[in-house]
């Protein structure tokens, strides 16, 4: 009898195992995301610009744009982003005699997307459409003009500011540097360059 109630229990065991349910768990993952903002603006070549008019002919017709005046800057962005440029003075400034002055709008520029730049190519961009002059009210030089297309490495963000001095083109001073007169001295100020987000 004995053998019988141990077959009998067995039997039900394994009866009782082929009608069980699988036991299942479940665990909880938290993840999270943190995209940090990149604003980031390099000026690669042309951060610090020394003109020198010393002939009639400067005086007369100013120093036209050349790639020796050029400033080339690129961004990197994780977002669309604006660029402005001002000058920290409402004019140039005599070094020699601070009370000599020059009109910023003696110096005028033009931005255009560097040559090597794959994303600022005029589509993605508004970038000054004529020569414009220097101001010591913040001027937007690019601005993001698609949304989505402004964010990007160096290689998509790059810039050429292309300066001149004292040639009347655009909205620059159209009165010529020898009409103005101007008293000799070194004169100077400081073009700044900001990056925010668009």
């Amino acid at each position: 009898m004995k053998k019988l109630t141990i077959l009998i229990t067995a039997v039900l065991f394994s009866i009782t195992g082929v009608f069980s349910q699988p036991v299942s768990d479940s665990g909880v993952i938290p993840v999270g995301v943190t995209l940090n903002s990149i604003l980031r603006l390099n000026i690669t070549s042309g951060g610090n610009l020394e003109y020198v008019v010393n002939t009639i002919d400067q005086y007369t017709n100013g120093i036209a744009q050349n790639a020796r005046y050029d400033t080339h800057f690129t961004v990197a962005s994780s977002v669309d982003f604006d660029v402005t440029l001002t000058a920290d003075a409402a004019t140039f400034i005599g070094v020699d005699d601070a009370a000599h002055t020059i009109p910023l709008d003696n110096l005028g520029y033009l931005v255009v997307a560097d040559a090597g730049a794959t994303g600022s190519n005029g589509v993605n961009w508004d970038l000054p459409a004529a020569v414009v002059p220097l101001t010591n009210a913040a001027a937007p030089i690019v601005t993001s003009n698609y949304p989505g297309l402004g964010a990007g490495d160096i290689t998509q963000n790059a810039f050429v500011i292309q300066w001149r001095l004292g040639t009347g083109e655009g909205t620059m001073n159209a009165t010529s540097l020898l009409q103005q007169s101007i008293t000799s001295d070194r004169y100077v100020v400081n073009a700044i360059i900001q990056l925010s987000q668009h």
